[in-house]
């Protein structure tokens, strides 16, 4: 019974130093591996650079939205950033040699920086972040009015040129050429609610619009104000479009466009900008077919430079 009782004692006592042994090589394992994650932490990059993201990118300004672009710096080399970085630069006609573009003209715009001061040709990437901002602000006036503009054919080159506060400029990324278009902040997708009056003779008859995902009608930007809509009551078809325009108290005109079918303004469009939605009151006669619509427009989405726009 003696022994018995010893021999318990004495597994008890070694599966205590065992499981101590365990927890103490626990404890000494995550201090070493917190320290090699921590050097690794520290000691992950040996040199800081900053660089342009791409070679050539197509920007847009929208119409009544504050017409700035922005164009952005990137630091790499670095997992947090400690200090204000200021990358300078200057604008490189050159980079535009190929003949796509021209220069934006030099009265056409302003570089100005987030608070809207002039930039002279620095961007500062703020302690904080891993990227800085130089903003293209045009003069409106001068900008819209030209068909060019239109038509993207301008274009700015920058080109990185000294930077302080990290080590250097990516060789390969120290340039690029932005061009410069502009749309109508109406542009876009738009689910059709409301309805229209077919009369036919003697006959007329009330019909909704289903409003359905795959029943969007399309606005597109004709110019500064213009926009194209592209179908008519139930019509999506190149016969069936019209253009209406923008004042700026938001109040809507409707026009026919060449080629389709002649649409009659009746008065009482709109836009709502807190809603972001169009009246559209219209009437047209197609094949003998009297219609008279009246069409709310509700915003689904838009794609401005590549990237799908939703409110």
């Amino acid at each position: 019974m003696v022994a018995q009782k010893r021999i318990y004692i004495m597994t008890k006592n070694k599966s205590k130093a065992a499981a101590i042994m365990l927890l103490f090589a626990t404890i000494i394992g995550i201090t070493f591996s917190s320290c090699a994650y921590n050097d690794f932490l520290d000691n992950q990059f040996t040199y800081t650079s900053v660089y342009l993201p791409k070679p050539q990118i197509d920007r847009t300004f929208i119409v009544g939205e504050g017409m700035k672009i922005g164009v952005g710096v990137v630091l790499g080399g670095r997992l947090t950033n400690k200090e204000n970085v200021v990358v300078e630069f200057s604008l490189d006609d050159a980079l535009l040699s190929g003949g796509a573009f021209s220069p934006l003209p030099a009265n056409y715009y302003q570089l100005v920086d987030a608070q809207g001061n002039p930039a002279n040709n620095r961007i500062v990437i703020p302690a904080g972040n891993v990227q800085g901002f130089v903003y293209v602000k045009p003069d409106s006036t001068k900008f819209l009015s030209d068909p060019l503009s239109f038509s993207r054919k301008y274009a700015l080159g920058f080109k990185l040129t000294n930077v302080i506060g990290a080590d250097s400029i990516l060789s390969n990324l120290k340039s690029t050429v932005i061009s410069f278009g502009y749309t109508n902040r109406l542009v876009g997708n738009y689910f059709q609610k409301g309805s229209f009056v077919k009369t036919t003779g003697a006959n007329s008859e009330t019909i909704n619009y289903s409003g359905a995902i795959n029943d969007a009608i399309a606005l597109s930007t004709n110019s500064p104000k213009t926009l194209i809509v592209n179908g008519e009551a139930q019509f999506r078809d190149a016969n069936h479009k019209m253009q209406i325009t923008i004042a700026d108290d938001n109040t809507i005109t409707i026009q026919s466009v060449a080629g389709s079918v002649s649409v009659t303004d009746n008065g009482g469009s709109s836009f709502d900008p807190a809603k972001h939605e169009i009246k559209l009151n219209y009437s047209f006669t197609d094949n003998g077919i009297n219609y008279k619509a009246s069409d709310i427009l509700q915003f689904r989405n838009r794609v401005i430079d590549g990237v799908n726009q939703i409110y």
